[in-house]
Parts: structure tokens; sequence; C-alpha cells
């Protein structure tokens, strides 16, 4: 599971960093894993949208794979919108 765990945690951090407010200065990411007896949820909160957008910098044939490793590796993943920002979760069952 740690495995999954790392690629999902390091797809969410990137994507928060490249297309989120997160990845400005002063930006922040939060990182939350809450561990059950059947099932550990990890969730990746940033800061939300961004004032500038870097999805035309972004060369497709270099990026945009791992969120379907993301989903490949959890039994449920989604993204939902918060009040202080934005959150992609993951959860793994065990």
């Amino acid at each position: 599971m740690a495995e999954a765990f790392e690629l999902i945690v390091s797809e969410y951090g990137t994507n928060a960093l490249w297309h989120s407010a997160s990845g400005a200065p002063g930006g922040r990411i939060r990182v939350e894993l809450l561990v059950g007896s059947h099932q550990t949820l990890l969730t990746v909160l940033d800061d939300g949208p961004a004032t500038t957008r870097m999805d035309g910098k972004v060369d497709p044939a270099e990026h945009g794979r791992g969120l379907l490793l993301a989903d490949a590796y959890a039994d449920e993943t989604g993204q939902d919108d918060r009040a202080d920002g934005h959150a992609a979760w993951a959860l793994i069952n065990h």
C-alpha cells in the first residue's frame, strides 16, 4: 500500500502545484491520512483555483497519466470543492 499512497500523494500534490493557487508564492498544500481497520483515505487539499492557469504551458505528451495511475491503484477516487480550497482524495481498502 505504501507504493500506492506515494504515487497518489505525488500526483495530487503535483497537480495542486501546477493547477491551483497553491503553486503561487505563499500557497499551501495539506495532506490528510485517515487510517481505519478496513480502509485508508488519503486527501490532498490545495488553495483552490489559480488566478492564472498553467494548462497552456504543459506538454500533454509529458503529463496527464498520473490521475489514471491513481485511479488504478485506489479503490475509489474523487474531487470536491471546499470552503477553503479544493480536495482530491483516494480510498484504498485493505
